[in-house]
This record gives C-alpha cells, sequence and structure tokens, in this order.
C-alpha cells in the first residue's frame, strides 16, 4: 500500500540512481537496534530507520526500568533473557553506556502454577534459587510487608534486577553505527516490493525513500498496524500500564536492597511486579508498579494505540489498588505523588516472539509478549542471523527455529492432517469428522483470541465447553491440563466418542455428547 506517497517519489525511489542497501531494519527500539548491530558486526551493509524519542516515537523502550531476570515458566523467554544477559558487561564496555543493575529478584505470594513453573524451570536450567518462608523474607526485607496471603518466596540474587530500556536502546544504536550501519531518523509510512526478486522500497514519512534487498521489520507494536507487511499476523494488541510513585531520597535509601520483585496474589487483579527506586532523568526517585494480566484494554487500530499512548492518565481502578499495594507492602514509605506510564503490549498466540521470514527477504521480529527488553539482545541476534543466512539459522537445541515461526490468519485453519499453526487432532474415536473440525477450530480460535488463556487450564475446558456446546445444542465434557498423562481419551471415557487436541504442553480431552 502506498498510502499519499508521491508519484514522482516512486519514480525516484525506482529509479536507476538510488542505492540499494543490503539491508533495511524498521524499527528504532530494543530489537530493532540489536538487529542493526548484529547485521553490521557481521560486516553487512545495513540501514536502520525510526523515530526516534525526540521526534515523538512512542514505544516500550522509553522508560528507565523493566525487570531482567532469567526465570520465566516459559523456556523460549528463559532461554533468551539467559544468552542476553549474558552479554549485558560487553554492550556496556563496548559502548560506554551503564544501563543495568543486579539488583536480584524476589518472586512473591501464593503458591501458584507462575510459582511453580518457575520453580521448575530454574531447576532444568540449573538456576540457583533460594526458597523463602513469610518470617524468612521479613527477616530478609524488614521494609517489606508481605500480604498475609503470601506463602512462598524465591530469591535470584544473580543475573536478575532492572535495566534502563531507553539507555539498552541508545547502547544498541551507538554500537551499530560504529560498525558501520546508518541511522534515519524518520517514521516509516510503507512498504513495497515492484517485483517477487527485486529490491524494497520504504517510503518515510517525511517524504524520503530507502531502497534494500531486505527488510526486516522490528516496529514493535507498530508492526502490525502499520502497512510493513506482506500479509496480517495474529497479534491482540491491549494497552499496558504501570504507575511511578515518587519519593523521598531518605525513602529510596532505606530501599536500596531492594530486588525486583514479581508478586502472585489471589487473583489476577492482585498480581504486581515492582521495581525498586530507581532516579529518573528529571531527578526524581520513582518506584515502578504495573500490573501482570489485568487492567489491559484491547487496541485494534494504529489510532487506538497512538491515543492510548497519548492519553496520559491511568485506570481509575488500577490506580485505586496499585496505590493500596504500595501503601500496604511499604508501610515505611511515603509517596508524594504519582504519575502514569502507558505502553501497549503485543501478545501473539504461540506467546513467543515472532523471528520469521514471510516472504523472500521480507521479516519480522516482533511480538514482545510483554517479556522482550530483557532478551532483545538475542532476539536481535536471532533476527539478524535470518536476515543474513535465511537458509542456515540453527540448528540449535535450545532455541528452535520452530518456536518463533509467525501465526497468520490462513495457518489458523485446519488442515487435512486436522492441524493448525496452534493446536492439532492427535486422536479420535467414534465422532463425526464435522465434530473433530469444530472441536479444533473453536480451539485454535480461543488461543488466537486469548494467548495468555492457554496457561490457565481450567479456563480453556470452561471457554471451549461453552463454545462447543453453543455449536452442537448440547454441552461435552472437557479436561484439560498441561501433562502428557491426559493424552489417550480412551482412558477418560471408553464407551464415548472423544476427542484429543493438543497445542505445545497442553491437553484437551472433549467427550462429545451423544
Amino acid at each position: 500500500s502506498l498510502g499519499s506517497v508521491s508519484p514522482l517519489l516512486v519514480l525516484l525511489c525506482f529509479g536507476a540512481m538510488a542505492r540499494v542497501h543490503k539491508h533495511c531494519v524498521i524499527g528504532h527500539g530494543l530489537t530493532g537496534t540489536a538487529a542493526c548491530k548484529y547485521l553490521a558486526k557481521a560486516g553487512e551493509d545495513v540501514v536502520l530507520v525510526g523515530p526516534s524519542e525526540g521526534h515523538g516515537a512512542h514505544g516500550a523502550c522509553y522508560d528507565e526500568g523493566r525487570i531482567y531476570r532469567i526465570l520465566d515458566p516459559l523456556e523460549s523467554w528463559a532461554r533468551l533473557a539467559e544468552r542476553s544477559i549474558e552479554n549485558y558487561s560487553s554492550i556496556v564496555d563496548e559502548s560506554g553506556v551503564d544501563f543495568y543493575q543486579e539488583s536480584g529478584l524476589l518472586i512473591f505470594g501464593v503458591e501458584d502454577d507462575f510459582v511453580r513453573q518457575t520453580r521448575e524451570i530454574a531447576s532444568r536450567m540449573g538456576t540457583h534459587l533460594e526458597e523463602l518462608s513469610p518470617e524468612q523474607l521479613v527477616a530478609h526485607f524488614p521494609w517489606l510487608s508481605p500480604p498475609a496471603v503470601t506463602r512462598v518466596g524465591l530469591l535470584q540474587l544473580q543475573k536478575a534486577g532492572h535495566l534502563s530500556p531507553r539507555k539498552l536502546t541508545a547502547a544498541q544504536l551507538s554500537l551499530a553505527t560504529q560498525h558501520g550501519a546508518a541511522y534515519v531518523d524518520d517514521s516509516v509510512a510503507s512498504v513495497m516490493r515492484e517485483t517477487d526478486d527485486g529490491p524494497f522500497s520504504v517510503f518515510l514519512s517525511g517524504g524520503g525513500c530507502i531502497r534494500a534487498e531486505n527488510v526486516l521489520v522490528a516496529a514493535g507494536v507498530y508492526t502490525s498496524v502499520l502497512p510493513l507487511l506482506p500479509e496480517q499476523v495474529v497479534v491482540n494488541l491491549t494497552g499496558a500500564q504501570a504507575l511511578l510513585a515518587e519519593i523521598s531520597a531518605e525513602d529510596a535509601s532505606i530501599l536500596s536492597g531492594m530486588p525486583s520483585m514479581i508478586y502472585e496474589g489471589q487473583s489476577d487483579e492482585e498480581c504486581f511486579y515492582l521495581l525498586p527506586p530507581i532516579q529518573y532523568p528529571d531527578g526524581s526517585w520513582l518506584l515502578k508498579i504495573g500490573p501482570s494480566t489485568t487492567f489491559a484494554p484491547p487496541l485494534k487500530t494504529v489510532g487506538d494505540v497512538d491515543t492510548w499512548f497519548r492519553q496520559g492518565h491511568l485506570d481509575p481502578a488500577f490506580e485505586k489498588v496499585a496505590l493500596k499495594a504500595l501503601h500496604d507492602m511499604f508501610p515505611q514509605i511515603t509517596i508524594r505523588s504519582w504519575r502514569a506510564l502507558l505502553c501497549v503490549t503485543d501478545s501473539t498466540p504461540t506467546q513467543n516472539a515472532y523471528i520469521d521470514l514471510l516472504s523472500p527477504g521480507w521479516g519480522i521480529c516482533s511480538g514482545g509478549n510483554g517479556l522482550a527488553a530483557k532478551s532483545s539482545d538475542e532476539i536481535g541476534h536471532l533476527a539478524a542471523q535470518m536476515m543474513a543466512l535465511p537458509s542456515h539459522w540453527g540448528p540449535d537445541p535450545q532455541l528452535p527455529r520452530e518456536w518463533f515461526r509467525a501465526v497468520t490468519p490462513g495457518s489458523l485453519l485446519p488442515t487435512p492432517q486436522l492441524e493448525t499453526a496452534l493446536a492439532k487432532v492427535e486422536s479420535c474415536g467414534e465422532v463425526l469428522s464435522s465434530r473433530v473440525v469444530d472441536a479444533l477450530k473453536a480451539l485454535t480460535d480461543l488461543l488466537a483470541a486469548t494467548p495468555k488463556l492457554r496457561a490457565h487450564a481450567d479456563g480453556v475446558a470452561q471457554e471451549l465447553r461453552a463454545v462447543l456446546a453453543t455449536r452442537w445444542g448440547a454441552a461435552p465434557s472437557v479436561f484439560c491440563c498441561t501433562s502428557a498423562k491426559s493424552r489417550g481419551g480412551t482412558a477418560w471415557a471408553p464407551a464415548h466418542p472423544f476427542i484429543v487436541l493438543v497445542s505445545g504442553t497442553l491437553s484437551v480431552i472433549v467427550i462429545v455428547p451423544a
């Protein structure tokens, strides 16, 4: 789509005199600058294009505080983080930009799936965790008043803390340009390709045009709402918000030993992440608290995204619970004032980043799922490998390429093999083929519409049961779990029609009503 691009600009862009770069990376954020750095370090001719903060850019990188940690319930994100964190010190040494602080990580609260899965990943990856009782939590952190429902604390002291995404982005861009990359401080209006094997034309909002043999779109949440890709990808955009509470320098010193924290409450509304006091560019000391999964309105268009970034105020319900949580957990600390920090989360139905070629030479590096800041260096590294050596990425047993395949609307349709990009039929018995397809499509649609649902087996069962009851006129029995023990529907209902569906580690058994 050319939108408002002038015919003269098109003519000039396709002219014989126009320079053609080897690579154009679209996106001046954490992953775009990382990918550009790695391409430049490999000796590739690369230009990065994307507006800077000074030119009105919005994005996740314009803040001073993000948690970094290796531990995550999903192994893919844990591995990406592990490799990225290993490179932090070299990025500081090479760029001269000090962007992170190893303050540690404390996960505490109820003993829920998040805590159990984090513990399992730590064991699998050999990451040391110190387990703390509620009494030990108070002894370690006398300024902390854990909520009464707290049952456990997991403390990781090394390779965890907080980073400045603003400074990390600056460091990566500095290294990219040091190694020969060019940077254009402008936004992209559209991307087009005149022929299947010809160069790309990247049209800029300011009226210019960049020509390149390959294009990598790493424009964060704007990747899916601007005309930058050859086809649509399945991404859910939601507003994200955090409250920045200003405290005095004296209170900041009281919390000087505070690690980054993740609190797991009894409901989604009671789950928070918290960062220790960070001194922001204006000199103020700010405690950051944000919700994990709630208070996240859906966003559909580029207008929705821009409006959300600009609105400047928090959801009153979130503001209320966030302030209460801070007062309850830090009773010695006085909050002087607070301000809003708004962002947008791009969630993929696979819960993994998209690092993929949608067509020859046209790549995507997007889908941060609210987890990408700490892992952005390795995400950019993988994307650079993909663009420089598209047929030679891997094999990497720790980060298989299949994890990062982009999901498109067409890939959500059931194949003759009874598979979609998100699920497949593992077995079935004594059931009409139309009902098998119904069940597969219903599960696929649920996971595509609500990516985080797959983490809640009971929620999947409830939603799938309701959808199939509407379609079939009678409610089936649906059982979900994340254990392979569930597979084999005949063990559940030897005399009843059944369908067994699988999506990653999630197993779903549908007992079809007569």
